[in-house]
């Protein structure tokens, strides 16, 4: 008997060790060394380590699977399996995440960082959850500022101005709330319609502005900070939940913490607005008036924002709105 359990083990053993590894997609819009594209290489190495070799990501990660819309089509119909979106992205199946990105919104990154962490995680992970997608932590890509040909000191500037929304809602509110004349318009044609006058500006983040080709071509960043955008790392559902629970938490501890993502980010960030100063972009930091006029330009979006929105919004706003007082009644915080 002692040898049949002995010759069973030993065939057991050999079937683990010569099975092959399950490929599974992640998909992303990085670029060649950018945090981002950093952090999916790391993933690719962690995820075979922590599951002892039993899953291997194929990194689809520069852009091979196309935009925002088509990654989240793919993810949603399974043919990827893991992919980071921005809350514009993930606005367009779960249009409560537009929420976050309402105009003015947060003081400090800190803040930000605070209210999603500890008021914002679980109910918009059960909402995506209800559209099919497993939400595995936050991404980020910092405050959203105003690009432009020539400088804008303040709403009066962006009167009848040319500018470009893009697909999460609480843009064209904004922008519209600023006077300016509202173009949509998909990203790889940004350059271009500045080039041309089309367009003469559109909000982006520091890294978007100064390494994706629209500081050479808008030369001013007036330094808003009005609209936050985080994002997640989310799964599609039936392929996660189809894991068994060990596979599930090698998965989560794979994918990059929040603190960490944010960390590579904000430096990144930092160092695109030096780099934007030194190729001679202007960077103008508003003064206290202008932010003020700036606010006050904005102060009706997030209702309008709410309203169009509908669903869950108003409830994802007011615990925004208290987990905000909790952050100031906490105490002295590191402003970000």
């Amino acid at each position: 008997m002692l040898p049949l359990i002995l010759s069973i083990f030993v065939f057991s053993l050999c079937m683990a060790e010569g099975a092959s590894a399950e490929t599974f997609r992640a998909g992303a819009l990085s670029t060649p060394g950018d945090p981002y594209d950093v952090l999916w290489q790391k993933f690719d190495t962690d995820i075979q380590y922590e599951t002892n070799g039993r899953l291997d990501a194929e990194l689809l990660v520069r852009g091979e699977v196309g935009g925002e819309e088509a990654l989240m089509l793919a993810v949603r119909r399974g043919r990827i399996d893991v992919a980071i979106f921005t809350s514009s992205g993930m606005s367009a199946v779960v249009p409560e995440f537009a929420v976050l990105m309402a105009p003015f919104l947060f003081e400090s990154l800190d803040e930000a960082d605070y209210v999603l962490d500890n008021h914002l995680i679980e109910p918009l992970a059960k909402l995506a959850e209800a559209k099919g997608l497993v939400v595995l932590s936050w991404a980020d890509e910092g405050f959203h500022s105003l690009y432009s040909v020539t400088q804008l000191r303040g709403p009066e500037d962006t009167a009848d101005y040319r500018m470009r929304s893009f697909q999460v809602p609480s843009s064209p509110l904004f922008l519209s709330a600023l006077g300016a004349d509202v173009a949509a318009m998909p990203f790889p044609d940004v350059i271009q319609g500045l080039q041309t006058g089309l367009i003469q500006g559109g909000e982006a983040g520091a890294m978007t502005y100064a390494s994706y080709g629209l500081a050479p071509v808008a030369g001013h960043y007036t330094l808003t900070r009005h609209s936050y955008s985080s994002g997640v790392y989310a799964a599609n559902a039936a392929w996660f939940n189809a894991l068994d629970p060990e596979l599930q938490n090698a998965v989560r501890r794979s994918i990059p913490s929040a603190t960490e993502v944010r960390q590579r980010v904000r430096a990144r960030n930092e160092a695109d607005l030096e780099k934007a100063k030194q190729t001679g972009s202007i960077i103008h930091e508003p003064t206290v008036r202008e932010k003020t006029a700036w606010r006050a330009a904005a102060r009706n979006v997030p209702a309008a924002l709410i309203d169009k929105i509908g669903g869950n919004a108003e409830e994802i706003y007011d615990r925004i709105i208290n987990g905000k007082r909790d952050y100031a009644l906490e105490g002295p915080h590191d402003k970000k």
